[in-house]
């Protein structure tokens, strides 16, 4: 089977819940260390693609053009939490290229920020595209749009200029052939990639050694804006920006929706993605974690603090611990 059992709910040490998936571990020499179900299955990148579809903006000469700063680049990079910084900077973007908000095609979006979501209700005001997880994406896509004088009407759509730019691009640094490369609508209203979780791994390990050996090329900026930002292009309580503050962005890592991660290790060429069947997200940090240790990527106060953030054993209001999280990777 494609998938393996990757973690049990346990309740009283019994089985109450399984996680099923796949995660591989390799380097960029692509020599896998670890694999557990088939890494060479399918699966949606979602949003893991953006570090990816990010590099486009470099490559293209966007990102110099209009002076874009590592901050304004790790948004282009991220899914970020649509707070009122983040929501200011993507304005800031916007003027630089000259496009109204209006030209963002992701639609508009409540922030993930609590903060910010609860101030707009108090100020009577609606969630703007600015909010949306995808706007510095968009924004980047839009920049590329104007930097190689393409029209920007339909540049969500996969036959855009943009669009097929980007996908070349995917299909190079992700070493996939034509048909290792599916297709499909994302969430936000561009493709999205159905690829073997082998080469998204595969990727992101190469996404470490360029930053490691700084290479001068689209991947190395990408990686090091992500590093100098690792707050900014994501957000509090969440995965990828807790595994990279955790290590003071010794990692690179990213999450997707529908139960998907990655991340680099550029001090040891690796790459690790992980998807969950089912969706799920608790699963994926006990497996990332457990694995991490594993193979000398976190410190024991590094496992510890990511476990602190997020609990492996599940209680109850009362307080009492119900049921444990335990991940099948050891």
């Amino acid at each position: 089977m494609i998938d393996a059992e990757l973690l049990h709910v346990l309740r009283e040490g019994h089985i109450d819940c399984v996680h099923r998936g796949r995660v591989v571990l390799l380097n960029a020499a692509e020599t896998v260390l670890y694999e557990r179900g088939q890494s060479h299955g399918v699966v949606f990148m979602r949003s893991l693609a953006k570090p990816f579809q990010a590099q486009a903006v470099v490559a293209s000469g966007a990102a110099d053009h209009f002076g874009f700063s590592p901050a304004e680049l790790a948004l282009i990079s991220g899914s970020h939490n649509g707070s009122s910084e983040q929501a200011q900077i993507i304005a800031a973007m916007l003027d630089k290229i000259g496009l109204p908000l209006s030209a963002l095609g992701c639609g508009a979006s409540t922030p993930i920020d609590r903060k910010t979501a609860e101030q707009l209700v108090r100020d009577g005001q609606k969630p703007t595209a600015l909010h949306h997880p995808c706007s510095g994406k968009h924004t980047g896509m839009l920049a590329i749009c104007r930097a190689k004088g393409w029209d920007t009407s339909g540049y969500t759509h996969a036959d855009h200029p943009v669009q097929r730019y980007i996908t070349d691009l995917m299909k190079t640094v992700l070493a996939l052939s034509d048909d290792q490369c599916l297709l499909a609508l994302d969430g936000c209203s561009v493709p999205t990639y159905g690829v073997p979780l082998y080469n998204v791994a595969l990727g992101f390990a190469r996404l470490g050694v360029a930053v490691r050996t700084q290479e001068n090329t689209p991947a190395a900026r990408i990686a090091s804006a992500l590093q100098a930002n690792p707050l900014l292009y994501s957000g509090q309580r969440r995965m990828d920006s807790a595994l990279m503050m955790t290590t003071h962005s010794r990692l690179i890592a990213k999450d997707g929706t529908e139960g998907i991660l990655a991340l680099a290790v550029p001090e040891k060429s690796i790459g690790l993605a992980i998807k969950i069947s089912d969706g799920s997200s608790r699963a994926i940090m006990p497996v990332v974690v457990q694995l991490l240790r594993a193979y000398g990527c976190l410190s024991d106060d590094e496992a510890s603090a990511l476990r602190a953030q997020f609990p492996e054993d599940l209680a109850i209001h009362t307080g009492a611990v119900a049921s444990h999280l335990h991940p099948l990777t050891a």
